[in-house]
Parts: structure tokens; C-alpha cells; sequence
């Protein structure tokens, strides 16, 4: 039954996890994709190793169940052994009547009186009617003591393996509670370091930070236009070194930190696989204690066995000499009846301290027992206790993972502190940088507004400089050329912030996902914590188990001072059987020999009876110390149980105290309360008074209001007229003084526009030749092979004042970086056919693993079904057992029958067929032996069956091994191709570091993965 509870709950537990891993998997990003497919692997080696568990079990319930066989077998033997002692002393019962029966008709003609005391014919010597059919021996009664004590023997044994077989299976079920828990919080813990190897490096957190404010920092720079473009360029570059360096200082920092932090986690993480291992000892040094128990019961059993062989052996001797030769004639037949009386009641008062003796001996086995148990559950509480220490070590090593982990937090809120704080400080600069640029075009507006006024009233001096202007639009056009060649630039570092964009989103993604990890490593936490309480519970429900033990302690002392006091009083009545044999020895002197050897035997056991008194006063001493132990423990309990009652008094004074400070406080608000209420409405008839008087001054008011809004009408009316003469006379002023200004500043505009020109000229050349050297930095960084193309095309100095020259020049360039870039994007693409054919086998790959997984799947599911057919048959096993064991009852009560039987036969020597009847039950017990055979055999059956299922488990072991091997292998081409693809897509410190990352997770994966297939090996 415990086997079968236990693969129940394993299997709904594992019904529970598969139904919870096949909720919580979804669809998730590209990237996210080889991290889900690891989960099905997961839970195969989860179904995995709970078949190994049920079959371990299954095993375990086996090898039970074979002790529990092998010890009725030895029952069966013992019994068997009792029946042909039963059948050998009843043919010898009916052989001796027979030879009776034939001297009995032989001397017909010299009759003697029969040789039973139970009758007395000596009154009527002169019948010669016939005595009835019943012919009593001298000494029947012997026969049916004997049948007795067997019967007795049986029915003894028969209790004390009944009572050991409760107690053993008290103590397996116990103990398989105990294991089912322990394999529970180991489970947990394992899961717990699975899921803590699992997690991603902090290092790779604050790189997605960095750059998700890097993305943040770039979305909010401006468009930059074509008039302020070198200085913004300059700035740009200056800003974007000063960011990098500061970078690559924070991921240096970070990196250091981020590798000490690993180096402790994995210190960590070593502990507690150490931890793991001394736990796992200390499980199988209870397993080998418990079976070393189990061999102790075993060896008293037997050493119980061999003492009542010894005890029945000895009877035997003691009947066959004591069983007369034949029966003896005449006077001297009645001088022997005479004297026969004292000889068998010393045999019975003998008879009668062998089994005191016998009663003496099973109460020292038991007491035996008792101890070994009572040492084996101390050992088993000293090896909870370090169960609980080593628990409390784990929840201590998880608190200050916590610890650690709450300052990496720390750290990072710190380092986003000085993220925010740089970046308040770009937002100032960018801030400067609009200012100025609104600026400039408020300038550039006022410009061309003067231009065109001057143009409209200086006409004339535009046509004298007609020739200018188009020179000036040659230049404007070599501008726009300019300017559509920034803007491709711009387009090209728009597409590198795209790529930027895309890496900080899939770092917010996998950011997203170390959150989660760190909620479900919470979540483990906090069910860590509920096994730990759950611990606590059991050794409360421990605690309760040792009072009780220690009440069935108390209760067996007062029944050992009972068996004490009946041991006294037997004595006594040994002392008075020993005068009385003195008197008949005085008496019988022909039967000295016999009680010298009586006498022998009895000093014999004489000495065996001062052993059992020696060894129960070594009992009464333990008993004695277990006394005092008790009192200690009752003396420490008191005092526990005083000092919570102290402390129970002074919590209900204290809050007697409290609720007594409470009352007053509240009364005192009370108070309080009343006089604020009283005070407010006097204060509220006082406000009625003056609301009162203050409507009267209200009124008073608005009458003096409506007069002083007719005096204001009047006044205003004439305030009008005299405004309207003041703006006449300040338009005419003003007019006279725009005039005077507008002269003013033509004047001055003129200078400015003359010194702009001047300006504009020196920027035009400074823009043309930044234009040219990015232009070569360009095709320097394209150029490869073609570095005579290039010396060709490059710019040379002096063309900036020829913008025809400069033109043809950088469509020359123009077009030579549009065929470079056509032959990159045909490289690009035949390698992106190449990563889609790579893509495509890997598909094919990972559905073949599929198909393989789930063939997997369907035969571990038909493993399931084996085993529970295998938990059907044992239970039949079990309840065949159980129908064998009453049919063994019936056979007792078959003995029984057969014994009255006997006694029958003894009174009527006509029914003889009788014997019939004994045959055929013995006949049904040769049945119950063939089909308890039959039972072994099926047995046998079953274990080999269980060999083939291990075996079959082993195999998938191994598949399972070489397909981690080849996933390995995919893995790895994959990383390659990724790596050849992110260098193939562009260059720069961003990308460098993303595949760092890559390559980084990829080798957590492998590492993870190799952790998983070692502890599954193990």
C-alpha cells in the first residue's frame, strides 16, 4: 500500500508540473526562441527522474516485500515442523492403541485391571463383567499437556509475529514518510540551484541599461541643419568620445564587479552541492541503520527459534524416558500407581517453571527489542535535528544570496543615478545647441528681410552686381550638392541607430526576462520557507511521538514491577515445591536415580534462573536510569512550563495595565470633547451676533457703493475724451521717431550685410573641404583593394575655389561608393541565403528532435502504464498473501479440531477413521505449500520485469545523453553563423559588445547544459 500511495503522489506531482510547464510556455521573441526550446528538455529529464524515484521505490517495496516472504517462509517452516511432530506423536498415539488393542484380546484369559488412575477397581475384584471400550494409559496426561504446549508455542509465536510485523510496518511507513519529505526539500533545493545557474550575468543587465539610455540620449538629438552642420559635426564627435570613454570605464568597472560577483555565486553555489552530498549521506546512513535494525529483529527471531527448538527437543527427551516399557502385572503394578502420583507432579511443577522460564525469556526479548528501538528512534531524531541545522544553513546561505542581490539593485540604481545626471547634462547641451541654432535663424530671417528691402529700393546697384549673384547661385547650388550628400551620411547613421535601436530593445527583452528569473527565484524562496515550516510541523509531531513513547515508557515499568511481583510470589511457591520434594525423596528411595538426574537438570535451571535474574536486574537499572532521565525531563519540562506561565501572567497584566491607561485616556477625551463643545457653541452664538451686525454694515455699504459707481460713470466718461487726444498726439510722435530709426538701421544693416558676405564665403570653403575629407575618410574606409582608384579620386588641395572642379571630383567619389556599396549588398545577400539555408537545416534538425521527443515521450508513457500494472499485481499479491494468511487460521483452527480429535480418540479407540480426516488436512496444507510456491514463482516473474524496465530506463538515459550531445553541436554552428552574420551587418564598439553578450549567454547555455547532464548522470 505504501508503494502504491507513493506512485500515485509522484505522479500527480508530475501531472501537476507537466500541466504547469505546458501553461506557462508561449510565444516569445526571436531571440527568446532557443531558450523555450530547452524547456521540453527540461521536463524530460524531470519525467525522467521521477521514473528512476518510483522504481528506486518500487525496488525498495520489493526487497521489502522478499524480508516479508523470507520470514513467512520460516513460518511456514516452523509450522510445518509443528504439524509432523503432531502427526509423528499421534501415529505413534494410534500405534500404541493398536498394540493395546491386540494384547488386550490376547489375554483374554488372564485379565489384568486396567493401568488408568482414574478408576479404581480394586472394590469389585470379583466382576468379570467387561470395563468399556476406553483403555487409559498411566500417564495420558502428558500426551495432552504436550499438545498443549505446542498448541500453546504456536499461538505465542503467532503473537509476537503479528506484533512485530504492526511494528514494522509502523516503522517502514514512518520511515517512508520521512524520505518522501526529505526527497521533497532536496527537489526544491535542486530546483532552486537549477534555476539560480540558470540566471543571466548582471553584466549583461547593465549593458541593456547603458544602451536603452544610449537609444533614449539619441532619440532626443534634432535633425541638425545644413547652415550650422560643421560646428554641430565637431561637437557631435567630441561628445560621442568624451560618451564612449566613459563607457568603456563603467563596463570596465562593471565587468570586474560583475566577474567577482560570479566567482562568489559559483563559491556559493559549490557549498551547497557539498551540502547536498552530506545530506545525502546522512539519508543513506538511516537507510543502512534501518536495515541493520530490520537484520537485528531478523536475529532474534531466529536466536528465539533455536531457544523453543531447544526447549521442545528437550521435552521430548524428557517424555521418551520418562514413557514406560510395557505394563506391569499383579501387586507390583499396584505399588507403582501408588507411587506415581508425586513423580508426575514434579514433572508438572517442572513442566511449569520451564514455562515460567519461556515467559521470562520473551520478556527479555522484548525488552531487547524495545531498547534497540528506543536507540533507533534517538538516532533518527539526532539525525533530524541535522536535517533542521543543515535546513537553517540553506535558508541562512539564501538570505544572504538576497543580501547580494539587493546590492547589485543598489549598484544599479547608483549607476542609473549617474546615467540620469549625464544625461541631464546632454540635455542642457542640446538645450544650448537649439538656443543657438534659434538664434542663428532669427538672424537669417532679419537678414533676408533687409535683403529684400534693400533689393526692392536699391534695384539699380543689384543690376550693377548682377554678376555676382550668379556666382553667388553657382555656389548655392554646389551648397544643395553639399547638402544632399549630408543627408545621405545622415541616412547612413540613421540606419546605424536603427541597428543600436533593435539591440537595446532585444536587451530590454532579455532585461525583461532576468526580472522574471529573479520573481521565480522569490517564488522558490518563499517555498523553501513553507518547507521549512512544514519541518517544524513534523518535529512538533515528533516531540508529541516521544511523550508518547515516554508514557508507553512509564506504562511497561509499572507492568515490569507486576511481572517483578508475580516473579516473587513464584518463587515463593518454588520454595514450597522444593520442601515438598525433599519430603518425597525422603519417602521414594527406589527413584533416587531418577531424582538425581531430576535434581541435575534442575540446578541447571537453577543457574539459567540466576542468569534471567541477573539480567533483570541489568533491566531494573536501565530501567531505574530511564527513571531518572524521565524526572530530569519532567523537572526541565516544569520549569518551562512555569516560565511561560510567568510570562503568560505578566502579558495578561501588562495588558490589563494597557487596557486600564486606554479607559483613562478615554475618559480624559471625553472631557476634553465636552468642554471643546461647549466652548463652540458659545463661540457659534457669539458668530450669530456678529453675522448680525455685519449685514447691518453691509448694507450700509452697498448705499455708499451705488453712489461712488455714479460719481466713477461721470469720471470716467471724461477720462475717455482726454485719452483719445493723448494717442492722437503719441502716433504722431511715434511716426516721426520709426522714421528717424528705419534711416538708422539701413545704415548699419548695410555694414553687417557686407561683413556676413564676407563670413559666408570663409564657412562656404570651411564646408567644402570637411565635405571633401569625410568624403575621403569614407572611401578610405570602403576602399580594400583599390587603393590606386583611391589616389586617384582623392581631393587635392586648391579645388575648393573651383566648385566646378570640386563638383565633378565628388561625383566621381559619389559613384565609386555606389559601386562598393552594390558589391557589399551582393555579399550581404548571397551570406543571408547561406544563414537562410543554415536556418532552414536547422528547422529540419530541431523537427526530427521533435518526432524523437515525442516518440520519447509515448514510450515513457508506456513505461507509466507497466508500472502501474506491476502496482495492481502487488496489491493482488498482497491480498493473496492475506487470504493465505487466514486460510493459515483456518488451519489452526484445523489443529485445534484435530486436537479434540484426539482427545476424542483417546476416549473411543472404535473411531479410528478419524484418521481420514487428519490426512486431508494435511493434504490442504500440502495445497497451501504448492500455491505459496506458485506465489514465489509469479513473484520472480514480477522482479524480472522490473530488471527489463530499469534496463529499458538506462537505454533512454543514454539516447538522451547522445541527443544533449547533438543539440551541443547545433548550438555551437549556430553561435558561428550568428557571429559571421553580426560582422558581416556593420562594425563599432555597440556591436562588439552585443556579440560579447551573445557569446556570452550562448557559453552560460553550454555550461548550464553540462551541469544539467551531470547531475543527471549522478
Amino acid at each position: 500500500m505504501s508503494f502504491s500511495m507513493n506512485t500515485s503522489s509522484e505522479s500527480d506531482s508530475y501531472e501537476k508540473r507537466t500541466r504547469g510547464g505546458h501553461k506557462s510556455r508561449g510565444r516569445r521573441r526571436s531571440r527568446e526562441r532557443g531558450r523555450a526550446r530547452d524547456v521540453p528538455n527540461a521536463e524530460i529529464s524531470d519525467k525522467i527522474n521521477t521514473l528512476a524515484n518510483t522504481l528506486q521505490s518500487t525496488s525498495k517495496n520489493l526487497n521489502k516485500v522478499d524480508r516479508m516472504l523470507g520470514q513467512y517462509r520460516e513460518h511456514t517452516d516452523d509450522q510445518a515442523e509443528a504439524m509432523a511432530l503432531l502427526r509423528e506423536n499421534l501415529e505413534d498415539s494410534i500405534s500404541q492403541l493398536q498394540a493395546q488393542r491386540l494384547s488386550r484380546h490376547k489375554s483374554d484369559s488372564r485379565r489384568f485391571h486396567p493401568t488408568s488412575p482414574l478408576r479404581d477397581y480394586r472394590s469389585s475384584p470379583e466382576r468379570r463383567r467387561r470395563s468399556h471400550s476406553s483403555v487409559r494409559f498411566k500417564d495420558s496426561r502428558l500426551t495432552g499437556e504436550e499438545v498443549h504446549t505446542l498448541h500453546q508455542s504456536l499461538r505465542d509465536l503467532r503473537c509476537d509475529q503479528q506484533r512485530l510485523a504492526d511494528d514494522l510496518g509502523r516503522e517502514i511507513l514512518r520511515r517512508n514518510r520521512a524520505d518522501i519529505d526529505t526527497r521533497r526539500a532536496m527537489e526544491n533545493l535542486s530546483e532552486h540551484m537549477t534555476a539560480s545557474q540558470r540566471q543571466d550575468a548582471v553584466s549583461s543587465l547593465v549593458e541593456r541599461r547603458l544602451q536603452e539610455l544610449e537609444l533614449e540620449r539619441e532619440r532626443l538629438t534634432p535633425e541638425k541643419r545644413v547652415p550650422d552642420r560643421g560646428r554641430r559635426t565637431e561637437q557631435r564627435a567630441a561628445v560621442s568620445e568624451e560618451l564612449l570613454e566613459r563607457h568603456k570605464i563603467q563596463t570596465k568597472d562593471t565587468d570586474e564587479s560583475i566577474t567577482e560577483r560570479l566567482l562568489q555565486v559559483e563559491r556559493e553555489r559549490t557549498k551547497m552541492e557539498v551540502e547536498l552530498e552530506r545530506a545525502r549521506r546522512l539519508l543513506e546512513q538511516s537507510e543502512n541503520s534501518r536495515e541493520s535494525l530490520v537484520q537485528q529483529v531478523e536475529d532474534m527471531r531466529g536466536e528465539l527459534q533455536k531457544s523453543r527448538r531447544a526447549q521442545s527437543e528437550a521435552q521430548r527427551g524428557r517424555l521418551e524416558a520418562s514413557q514406560p516399557i510395557g505394563p506391569p502385572h499383579g501387586p507390583h503394578a499396584e505399588r507403582e500407581e501408588r507411587r506415581s502420583p508425586p513423580g508426575g507432579t514434579d514433572r508438572s511443577d517442572l513442566e511449569k517453571e520451564v514455562s515460567e522460564l519461556k515467559e521470562q525469556l520473551r520478556r527479555a526479548s522484548v525488552m531487547g527489542e524495545v531498547e534497540e528501538l528506543k536507540r533507533a528512534v534517538s538516532r533518527e531524531e539526532k539525525e533530524k535535528i541535522q536535517l533542521s541545522l543543515q535546513v537553517q544553513e540553506l535558508t541562512s546561505d539564501l538570505a544572504r544570496r538576497e543580501q547580494q542581490q539587493l546590492r547589485m539593485l543598489e549598484q544599479l540604481k547608483e549607476l542609473q543615478g549617474c546615467e540620469k545626471a549625464e544625461k541631464r547634462q546632454l540635455e542642457e547641451m542640446l538645450e544650448e545647441s537649439k538656443r543657438s541654432r534659434d538664434e542663428l535663424k532669427t538672424r537669417a530671417q532679419e537678414a533676408i528681410r533687409q535683403w529684400r528691402a534693400k533689393c526692392k529700393r536699391l534695384q539699380k546697384e543689384m543690376e550693377e552686381a548682377a554678376g555676382e549673384r550668379e556666382s553667388s547661385h553657382g555656389q548655392m547650388k554646389a551648397l544643395s550638392q553639399q547638402t544632399e550628400a549630408a543627408r545621405r551620411e545622415l541616412a547612413e547613421i540613421l540606419g546605424r541607430l536603427a541597428h543600436r535601436e533593435e539591440e537595446l530593445r532585444r536587451k530590454d527583452v532579455e532585461l525583461s526576462d532576468s526580472r522574471q528569473r529573479q520573481l521565480s527565484l522569490e517564488q522558490e524562496v518563499r517555498e523553501v520557507r513553507e518547507a521549512y515550516s512544514s519541518l517544524e510541523q513534523e518535529t512538533r509531531n515528533q516531540v508529541s511521538i516521544h511523550k508518547r513513547l515516554k508514557e508507553e515508557i512509564e506504562r511497561l515499568e509499572e507492568r515490569v514491577d507486576s511481572q517483578a511481583r508475580k516473579q516473587q510470589k513464584d518463587q515463593n511457591q518454588h520454595d514450597e515445591l522444593q520442601n515438598a520434594l525433599k519430603q518425597v525423596t525422603s519417602s521414594h528411595a527406589q527413584l533416587v536415580q531418577r531424582l538425581a538426574e531430576e535434581e541435575n537438570l534442575r540446578k541447571e535451571m537453577q543457574k539459567s534462573h540466576s542468569d534471567l535474574q541477573a539480567k533483570l536486574r541489568a533491566v531494573q537499572e536501565e530501567r531505574a536510569a530511564l527513571g531518572q532521565q524521565l524526572q530530569l525531563q519532567r523537572e526541565v519540562h516544569q520549569k518551562e512550563l512555569d516560565n511561560i506561565k510567568a510570562a503568560l501572567e505578566e502579558g495578561k497584566s501588562k495588558k490589563e495595565r494597557d487596557l486600564q491607561d486606554m479607559l483613562k485616556l478615554f475618559t480624559q477625551e471625553r472631557d476634553e470633547m465636552q468642554k471643546h463643545l461647549k466652548e463652540v457653541k458659545a463661540d457659534a452664538a457669539s458668530d450669530r451676533e456678529r453675522c448680525e451686525a455685519l449685514r447691518i454694515k453691509l448694507d450700509r455699504m452697498k448705499d455708499e457703493c451705488d453712489k461712488l459707481a455714479a460719481q466713477l460713470s461721470s469720471e470716467e466718461d471724461a477720462h475717455s475724451v482726454l485719452q483719445r487726444k493723448h494717442q492722437l498726439l503719441r502716433e504722431e510722435l511715434d511716426h516721426k521717431i520709426r522714421s528717424n530709426e528705419r534711416r538708422r538701421t539701413s545704415e548699419s544693416e548695410l555694414m553687417l550685410l557686407k561683413e556676413k558676405v564676407s563670413k559666408m564665403e570663409a564657412e562656404q570653403e570651411a564646408v567644402l573641404t570637411a565635405m571633401g575629407e569625410e568624403l575621403d575618410l569614407a572611401c578610405q574606409n570602403l576602399a580594400k583593394n583599390g587603393e590606386d582608384k583611391l589616389q586617384a579620386i582623392l581631393q587635392k588641395p586648391g579645388l575648393v575655389r573651383d566648385p566646378h572642379r570640386w563638383l565633378a571630383e565628388t561625383k566621381s567619389k559619389v559613384r565609386w561608393l555606389c559601386e562598393e556599396v552594390r558589391e557589399r549588398n551582393k555579399r550581404e545577400q548571397s551570406l543571408r541565403k547561406q544563414h537562410q539555408h543554415t536556418k532552414d537545416q536547422l528547422k529540419t534538425l530541431r523537427h526530427a528532435r521533435d518526432v524523437e521527443q515525442a516518440d520519447f515521450l509515448q514510450r515513457l508513457d508506456q513505461q507509466e502504464n507497466i508500472l502501474q500494472s506491476l502496482s495492481t499485481e502487488k496489491q493482488e499479491l498482497l491480498d493473496r498473501s492475506r487470504s493465505k494468511e487466514d486460510e493459515m487460521r483456518t488451519l489452526q483452527d484445523r489443529v485445534l479440531e484435530l486436537e479434540m480429535s484426539t482427545r476424542a480418540a483417546l476416549d473411543r479407540l472404535e473411531d479410528i477413521p478419524e484418521k481420514q480426516s487428519l490426512l486431508d488436512n494435511f493434504k490442504d496444507l500440502e495445497e497451501s505449500q504448492r500455491q505459496k510456491e506458485q506465489v514465489e514463482q509469479r513473484y520472480s516473474k514480477y522482479k524480472e520485469i522490473v530488471w527489463d524496465l530499469q534496463h529499458q530506463l538506462d537505454e533512454s538515459k543514454r539516447k538522451i545523453q547522445e541527443y544533449r550531445d547533438e543539440k551541443l553541436d547545433a548550438t555551437c554552428r549556430s553561435l558561428r553563423l550568428a557571429a559571421l552574420s553580426s560582422s558581416i551587418k556593420g562594425s563599432g564598439p555597440f556591436l562588439s559588445s552585443s556579440l560579447r553578450s551573445e557569446t556570452l549567454s550562448s557559453s552560460k547555455r553550454l555550461t548550464a547544459l553540462d551541469l544539467n547532464g551531470t547531475s543527471f548522470a549522478d
